[in-house]
Formats: structure tokens, sequence, C-alpha cells
């Protein structure tokens, strides 16, 4: 394995980690939009962490389920999570792009049942992702 590769497969799975264990304190503060919109930056960053092991040099999509497909290529389990992930496409999508829904902000589209939905999916995708990677990644759990 390439180790300038393997370094930023590190790089992406650490900052996926770091925001997972955010997502506690914008929970609390009940910055559900945020909580969301960080919980599909969990997935994407470990998702491109993954790929970075498998060789992938540019993985340059936001869109979390066409990572899982790549993935898939390596490792047919991504085709399961890609359908459980689905959703977190739409946080990235209002949250992150002026416009997405009319007359609405994204601060008010979202709720605590739909931050708590995003924060389960990330974990799922942090899990999933950790055991496949060839290097020890640390258990993240978010701590109320």
């Amino acid at each position: 394995m390439d180790p300038e590769l393997l370094s930023e497969a590190r790089i992406w799975f650490r900052q996926a980690e770091s925001n997972y264990k955010f997502l506690s304190v914008a929970r609390k503060s009940e910055s559900y939009d945020l909580v969301c919109f960080l919980s599909q930056q969990v997935a994407e960053e470990a998702l491109k962490a993954y790929l970075f092991c498998q060789g992938k040099e540019e993985t340059s999509t936001h869109v979390i389920t066409e990572l899982c497909k790549i993935a898939s290529e390596y490792d047919e389990g991504f085709l399961q999570l890609k359908n459980e992930i689905e959703a977190l496409n739409y946080f990235n999508i209002v949250v992150n792009h002026s416009n997405p829904v009319e007359s609405a902000i994204p601060g008010t589209l979202f709720g605590q049942a739909d931050a708590e939905k995003a924060i389960a999916t990330a974990k799922e995708v942090l899990d999933f992702v950790r055991d496949k990677l060839p290097f020890k990644a640390t258990d993240t759990t978010i701590v109320d």
C-alpha cells in the first residue's frame, strides 16, 4: 500500500472521528441542522478514508451513496450500507447549498428525531468503515 495514501486515509478517518465527537455539542445546543450536516460529513470522510486505503487517489464527489458504490468495487458490503445511508445525502444538499428549499432556512427544517437518526447513521458508517481499515482507529462514542 502506498504510504502517502495510507497517511491520507488516517487523516480523513481522524477528521471523521473528530466531527463525530462534536455531534453531541451540536445536539445539546439543538442545532439539529448542523448535526444532520456534520453526520453526512462524518460518513463522507470515513468513506474517503476507506477509498484512500484501496488506492483511490481522487474521490471528489460529496455524494456518499456514490462513494459507497465506488467502495463496493472492493467490498460488496458497501452496497448494503449504501441503502442505509441515503438520507444523509439530503442533509448535505439542504444545509450546504444555497436556497435548497423555497422559503425556509436549514435551521428550521430538521428536528431532534432527524438529528438522532443522522447521528445513528454516522456511527453506523464509522463502525463499518473502521472494521475495514488496515490501521487501528479509535472507537468513537458520543458521551452526553
